[in-house]
């Protein structure tokens, strides 16, 4: 099979990280960018407006990556969508849940290969947990948070953003049919959220307390999961866990007592960037022709809470 050619619509941010990503998958071309403003395209790097890009280059290609602002995804979507072209397209889907509703709607209908950036959902350690068979938990705490970020970036509220990582990993790892909504605090700056805390009861077993905030001095990406034998230490940006078990005192001196508690870590050598993964599982559901039914699923959910969250 020749090489991929994706489209890369929106070339800000994530776009950046989107077209490093492509260059170094050994399966794709470089990428078309499509951007309307072409002070932010590099030299050198083939680039069209969308009107072009409909018009003239969906022919030409094998996929696209959406990455443009959540407000122009329906619009950037539905004509590529007609086409059959597999997208992936950035978190949050759209800006608003009826719109949500209609880009996952036109893309189920059609059949085309569909995934969502929900990043963390590619994590290895994501990945390695969701594998393990959780029945005794008692109780799950997830933090996000990152420091305050450029004003001239337009990001959504603190939900749409940040937690809505954190929602995919409950539906990845717990995998429940029912989640509850116990409590919402939400902090707002100039009338945008930019921290929430959260609790959530799953399966009317266990409660789940998430902490997002992009007012944080560091950028911190912890989960911890608490079941009757063991605390599992997850460091998400870092890409390692420990699980820890009710420990055992080592050595006592005069100032101090050392105790081991850590039963087993896992820590990725490689520490694989999660990008590059996503893209990876975009590229082989490609090649493949691959609908992956339980991604859908999870990103439905995850939105669905997500919007729940905000009218609670």
């Amino acid at each position: 099979m020749s090489k991929i050619k994706l489209a890369i619509v929106g070339y800000g941010n994530m776009g950046k990280i989107h077209y490093k990503a492509v260059e170094k998958n050994n399966f794709c071309d470089d990428p078309l960018v499509v951007e309307l403003d072409k002070d932010k395209v590099d030299g050198g790097i083939q680039s069209v407006n969308f009107d072009e890009f409909v018009e003239s280059y969906l022919d030409k290609i094998d996929g696209a990556i959406i990455s443009s602002p959540s407000s122009v995804h329906l619009n950037n979507t539905l004509p590529l969508i007609a086409k059959n072209i597999p997208l992936l397209v950035e978190k949050p889907l759209t800006s608003s849940k009826s719109d949500d509703n209609e880009l996952l709607d036109s893309a189920i209908k059609k059949g085309i290969i569909f995934k969502c950036g929900l990043i963390e959902l590619y994590n290895p350690i994501i990945q390695e947990l969701s594998e393990i068979d959780f029945e005794n938990v008692n109780f799950v705490h997830i933090k996000r948070h990152s420091p305050k970020t450029d004003i001239t970036r337009k990001l959504e509220n603190i939900i749409l953003d940040l937690t809505l990582h954190d929602i995919s990993i409950i539906y990845k790892i717990f995998k429940p049919k029912k989640v509850e909504i116990m409590a919402v605090d939400l902090s707002k700056e100039n009338g945008v959220a930019e921290s929430a805390q959260i609790l959530l009861k799953l399966d009317e077993k266990f409660s789940v307390f998430i902490s997002s905030s992009r007012q944080d001095q560091e950028k911190v990406r912890m989960l911890e999961i608490f079941d009757e034998k063991s605390v599992y230490h997850c460091d998400l940006k870092n890409k390692f866990y420990e699980v820890k078990q009710g420990g055992k005192i080592d050595s006592v001196d005069a100032k101090s007592i050392t105790e081991s508690n850590v039963l087993k870590k896992v820590d990725m050598l490689n520490k694989p960037e999660t990008a590059e993964i996503q893209l990876e599982s975009f590229v082989q559901s490609i090649k493949n022709n691959e609908i992956d039914e339980e991604h859908l699923n999870i990103v439905k959910n995850t939105h669905e809470l997500a919007y729940k969250l905000l009218d609670s």
